[in-house]
């Protein structure tokens, strides 16, 4: 697996799946962790999920979208500082250059067991085409 002291700057060629990100989000007053779950073969479009650090009343209230909530920690990951969850339930597509400048850094890399865990509740959200299921994940 990549490790961070191989990444020199953060650009769309070198995302790739297990990446964990930090920045802006639309709406949202803090900036946001972000997994960069998929990358397409081209490198210029990605699949990534957000991390929250509670599950919001309205996934609780909805077990289809509770199931889909995958929970980390702050003692496996040095980057959080509290017990978190990767929303599964809502991929974010997006072009891989949206991603990469100064808004957004580099804070981690997932273990390879945690990635593989949530690519499959990706899958199981039923939120991507099976075009874009092959576009990410193959």
């Amino acid at each position: 697996m990549v490790q961070l002291k191989d990444i020199l700057s953060l650009s769309p060629m070198n995302l790739f799946p297990g990446s964990v990100l930090l920045g802006p989000m639309p709406g949202v007053d803090h900036l946001k962790f972000y997994i960069v779950a998929g990358v397409s073969g081209d490198k210029l479009c990605v699949c990534s999920v957000a991390i929250n650090s509670q599950i919001n009343q309205f996934i609780q209230k909805r077990p289809h979208l509770l199931e889909r909530q995958f929970e980390i920690s702050d003692k496996k990951y040095s980057f959080l500082s509290h017990l978190s969850y990767v929303n599964c339930a809502q991929p974010i597509k997006l072009k891989a250059s949206l991603l990469s400048g100064n808004e957004f850094s580099l804070v981690g890399v997932l273990e390879e067991g945690d990635l593989s865990e949530i690519r499959t509740q990706i899958v199981a959200s039923g939120m991507l085409t099976e075009e874009e299921i092959e576009m990410f994940f193959s």
